[in-house]
This record gives C-alpha cells, structure tokens and sequence, in this order.
C-alpha cells in the first residue's frame, strides 16, 4: 500500500470510468463536470485518517476496495447488536463507502478521500426511535462525518416530521462532536420522484429530517450538471453532488461482493466483476461525494466547525446548469437555486478557501414574536394572503439558516404556494404545488394519487430556509400563502407564523 500522505499516482484500473471525479466527456457528458479533487490528490491531500460513518443499508467491511480503510469494531448491526453491518439491502451503503474511501491503486476505482475511515451503521434494516438517535451519536467521541442514505418511507407530497428523539441526538452530536467543533450531518435531499409520471410532486422541505437546521442537505445532478429527475427541491438545500442522471449513467463505485447490491453478474449493462457497479444511484451518492470532500477539507483544517464547513462549502459551490431559469443571487451576492442549493460541490475550491478560513463567530439566534394572521386563504385567489414580520435588534448581520414556523389548514395543501420574502428581496419558495397538485402514496406496490380532499393538513410546520445565507436579519420579512385552485374548491386559513434566524 502507497504511503498515505500522497494519492497522487493512480493505477486504478476503473479510475477512467469515473466521471464523478474526473469528467472528460466519458460517457458523453459534460466535460468538467465533476467533484474537482485531482488537484487535491497531487498536493498530498487524500482525507486521511478521517472517520465517516455511513449510516445507510449495510457496508461490505470485507470487499477488496474498501478493507483497508475500515475501522475495525467500530461498525454496528442495528439487527443483531454485532460490529459487521452485513451487505443486506439495496447495497448503497457499500456504494457510498467506495464514493467516500475506496483504496487508490488497488482492485478497482477509488474514492474522493481514499485515505479516509469508514465505519458503517445498517439502521434502515431496523428503524426504531431510538435506533435513528443512535445512530445519529453512535462513535461521536471519534466519527466526524455521518453520511446518510436513509430517509423516512416515501409518503411523496405528504409532510414527514422527525421524531424529538433524533432531533435531539443531531443537537447533541453538533454541541459535543468534534471536541466541540460539531460533527457534520449530510442528508440526501430526497429520492421522491421516484415514480416518473408523479415527477415534480415532492419538496425537501416536506422532511423534517432534511429540513432540520444541523442537517446538510444535499441534491444531485447527473454527467451533464442536471438536477437528477429523482432529486427533491427545496429552500433548505446546501449543495449538491453527482448521481444517476439523464442518460440512465450512474455513479461508478464499489458494489456488495458477489451477486448483492446493484450488480448481480448477470447484467450485459454493468461490469462483468460483480464487486463494482456502473448503476449506483439515489441522492444518498450525492451525498457520499460531499462526505468525501468533507475529509479533505477537514485534513486541511481540522479547526472547522460545522458551521464553518457548511458556510465554505455554500460559498465554493460552482454554478452548474447555468441556463436554468431559477437561478438567482441573494442579498449577501450568493448564487442560489430551489433546484441546487448554492450549486455543485467543488473540492478543490471548498479546501482552498478552508485552509485558512477564520473561525464564524459564536452563533447568535432570534426568536421573533409571533404574527397572528387569521386569514382566509381563499381558492383560487393569485393574490393570497401577505403578512409581515419586523425584525429589529436581532444583533445577527450574517444569517447562517432560518427557520420559518407557519400554523395553517387547508383540506388540498398541495395546493398552496408559501414563500418567504427576506428583507434583503431574496424570495424563498417553501412549499409549492406539484406537477399535478397532488399527494400520492408511493409506499404501496403500484403508487396511487390520494382521492380528492385526502391531502390535509392542520397544524404548524417547521420549513427550513437557507437561501438567505450572508444577508442581515433586521428588517421586514414576508409570507404569502395563496391557493392556486387546482383541485377542488376548498379555502385553506393562514393561522399565525414566526421565524428563529441563527447567524452571528
């Protein structure tokens, strides 16, 4: 094995398969269009010794490309109580592990950190309360980075709460990580639009795991800088990496050894070696490529917090899809998009800007007042309903996230449009109808649009909002809720809203 403090050599025998790292037109897509680490790998900068554990389906602790670079014992088995995590399920966690850490010049390809450490967590093969906070805070004391490839079950369109339990593993973990520091949370965005003809249906923001305000929340594009067709939108993303995009090209990686995972053998579509898989997909390595560059960027300066890691990394972010017509640049001049977050990961710019990044101020927030509309939203009405919230005094000049509070009801939500205005002008859209303006139950063996009126909701929903990052807090803030009338006739009522801003 090559001395670890330099990568630089590559006889990876799959390397040239790897678009996501490396993207020369390969598979016919965009040129450039990659994680920009080779740079990074000739410094000497490989993520080494970073721990990362893959809380997703399971990890292949044993496969040829990943072994070396395993913590031994440090793995747990939500099923069995035991330090393998096995290879059952889809295999994405042995595909997120590749992405992350494969092991350069050996079997096959290699990962974006390929001398990071890899520990895995097999939770979505027993998903309980309690297993979902564990795994959330399992290893903290050394794990810096908890990359995720679980999710709730797919409700698509329909609002998905986290339970207090995780949230308070996830504050925990960002309070006591790190010697302080915070561990990094990496969430997909969300793999909804599962179902082709329901496309456009789901929000990131409908989660309340991805939308929390310590979760990362990561989109995906695919060869061409393309917003995956599976790849949730939202207010609340960071930015995004690659996956399987238009052209059905997937990411390139480590698979389950043998006939698990993606690759069975038996497919004229993916390599004959069963041990890797053309077809890795799904935002969890979107994710996994992100988790990767975290490494480096950590190896650089292992002094970020999380905040200062989420605030390089929305300031590195490179503009991609530059056609795409929601792109738009916030008060604090950050290029923004519902679609991509701040844009696509960048390695070797995030590490650039993090070896000598001065620490973010200690973290201010403000709790405003609460605004009591009571306001019918009427169907149909293009208007809607507007209401105000002066910020004044909040001592926060730099917001990092906000979080929006809304209490309303209304029988067809997904009906409804609710955007934020800033101060600042930066409009936010929160919730927003679908293709069709529908709910639709995708937890079912052949998916099923909900009956008309089977969409409600009353109650308050926490959103969460990053588009406004860098702007100042003080000022008037707006919501707008209207009905587009799709479906049915129902009025909806706008009951009161109020925002906590973190920032310093």
């Amino acid at each position: 094995m090559l001395n670890q403090a330099n990568c630089s050599t590559n006889s990876d025998s799959l390397f040239s398969d790897q678009w996501h790292l490396e993207n020369t037109g390969q598979t016919s897509g965009t040129s450039g269009e990659d994680a920009n680490v080779s740079n990074l790998w000739n410094t000497g900068n490989c993520g080494t010794g970073v721990s990362i554990a893959i809380v997703s389906d399971g990890l292949d602790i044993d496969h040829e490309d990943l072994a070396n670079n395993v913590e031994r014992g440090k793995s747990h088995n939500y099923s069995n109580g035991g330090t393998d995590p096995g290879t059952a399920g889809t295999g994405l966690g042995t595909a997120m592990a590749g992405i992350i850490a494969a092991e350069p010049n050996n079997k096959g390809g290699r990962g974006v950190s390929p001398y990071a450490k890899l520990r895995g967590f097999n939770v979505s093969q027993n998903r309980s309360t309690t297993n979902d906070a564990d795994a959330m805070i399992r290893g903290l004391s050394e794990v810096s980075v908890y990359a995720n490839g679980w999710s709730e079950p797919e409700f698509s369109g329909k609002f998905q709460d986290s339970t207090s339990e995780w949230r308070s593993a996830i504050d925990s973990g960002l309070s006591l990580g790190r010697n302080g520091l915070g561990a990094l949370y990496f969430f997909g965005s969300g793999d909804g639009d599962t179902v082709s003809s329901f496309s456009g249906i789901d929000n990131s923001n409908l989660n309340g795991y991805t939308n929390y305000h310590g979760v990362m929340a990561i989109c995906g594009v695919g060869h061409d800088g393309v917003r995956a067709s599976f790849s949730e939108q939202g207010a609340n993303l960071l930015v995004c990496g690659h996956s399987k995009g238009n052209g059905d090209i997937g990411i390139r990686t480590t698979d389950t050894t043998g006939a698990g995972g993606y690759n069975n053998g038996s497919s004229g579509s993916d390599y004959s070696d069963s041990n890797y898989t053309k077809l890795a997909t799904g935002t969890g390595t979107a994710v996994a490529e992100v988790a990767g560059v975290t490494a480096m960027m950590l190896y650089a300066n292992p002094n970020l917090s999380w905040r200062d890691v989420r605030m390089i990394l929305a300031r590195t972010a490179r503009k991609n899809n530059s056609g795409d017509s929601d792109w738009t640049t916030n008060g604090a001049g950050l290029n923004i998009n519902h679609k991509y977050g701040f844009g696509v990961v960048d390695a070797n710019a995030a590490v650039n800007l993090a070896r000598n990044w001065i620490s973010l101020a200690t973290q201010k927030t403000f709790q405003t007042s609460t605004s009591t509309v009571s306001a019918t939203v009427t169907d149909g009405n293009a208007t809607g309903v507007t209401n105000s919230i002066v910020v004044s005094g909040s001592g926060i000049s730099t917001i990092e996230s906000v979080d929006v509070n809304v209490t309303f009801s209304h029988n067809y939500y997904r009906d409804l449009d609710i955007t934020l205005t800033s101060p600042s002008g930066t409009q936010s859209i929160l919730l927003s109808r679908g293709s069709d303006g529908i709910c639709v139950n995708i937890a079912v063996a052949s998916p099923t649009i909900e009956a008309n009126g089977n969409c409600p909701f009353t109650g308050t929903w926490r959103f969460g909002v990053l588009r406004t990052m860098g702007e100042s807090a003080d000022g008037t803030w707006s919501l707008r809720l209207r009905d587009q009338g799709v479906r049915g006739t129902a009025n909806g009522t706008f009951t009161s809203w109020s925002m906590k801003l973190y920032g310093y």
